[in-house]
């Protein structure tokens, strides 16, 4: 539809909700819609520090600072929470589409008060690929970070570097997970860090690649 073209000028899509479980629909959206091009990024806090087809799960979707399109496969009550809980830390919520079984009428009585733009009675997912709603400027396939804390007793941190579509199985406590963007981005303690352990002339990716050694 003429109306959702302007779907294709988003190029970060969070997907919250998106978790390690292959039988639920926001699992099954990176496998429907990961051929269109957007940087989609999954977030689940139980199970952030795993991948869903080599896209690193986060914890929150806030690592960036100006997100553009939130998509919530969440019951109305979780939508409801985070949203309160996103306009007490003075986020500037993007545009939320409220998947099938999210919305109900107070989210969207609460939506309306906070003049949140939102979408809802429809499916993202169906929406982007029966209309073959490609991102028009795709962004560039960038590796992804994890640091964990060691399970020896000694509690170093441990920081790794991955190739983009690396799958990856969390296996020690996580600390923090996130790609380029994300480290570049990020208000986070870990990703400030890491950015202040630049050398003279060498780039954020290169820093990050040289510290996982």
């Amino acid at each position: 539809m003429k109306d959702d073209e302007w779907l294709q000028s988003i190029q970060s899509v969070h997907v919250l909700g998106a978790g390690l479980r292959s039988d639920r629909p926001a699992h099954q959206a990176f496998h429907d819609a990961g051929h269109l091009g957007y940087r989609m990024v999954p977030v689940h806090p139980k199970d952030a520090g795993n991948t869903i087809l080599g896209r690193p799960i986060r914890s929150d979707p806030w690592q960036s600072l100006e997100p553009e399109l939130f998509v919530l496969f969440l019951s109305p009550d979780r939508v409801l929470a985070a949203l309160r809980q996103w306009l007490l830390e003075g986020r500037a919520i993007p545009f939320v589409w409220l998947q099938p079984g999210a919305e109900r009428d107070d989210v969207l009585e609460f939506l309306e008060a906070a003049d949140i733009p939102c979408s809802h009675g429809r499916c993202w997912v169906i929406t982007v690929t029966e209309a073959n709603l490609t991102c028009q400027t795709p962004l560039d396939t960038i590796p992804w970070f994890l640091q964990t804390m060691a399970r020896d007793g000694s509690e170093c941190s441990i920081w790794r570097a991955f190739e983009s579509g690396s799958q990856h199985s969390l296996d020690e406590p996580l600390e923090w997970v996130g790609d380029l963007y994300d480290l570049r981005d990020s208000d986070e303690t870990i990703a400030r860090y890491i950015r202040s352990l630049r050398q003279e002339n060498e780039t954020l990716e290169e820093a990050a690649y040289r510290l996982s050694n």
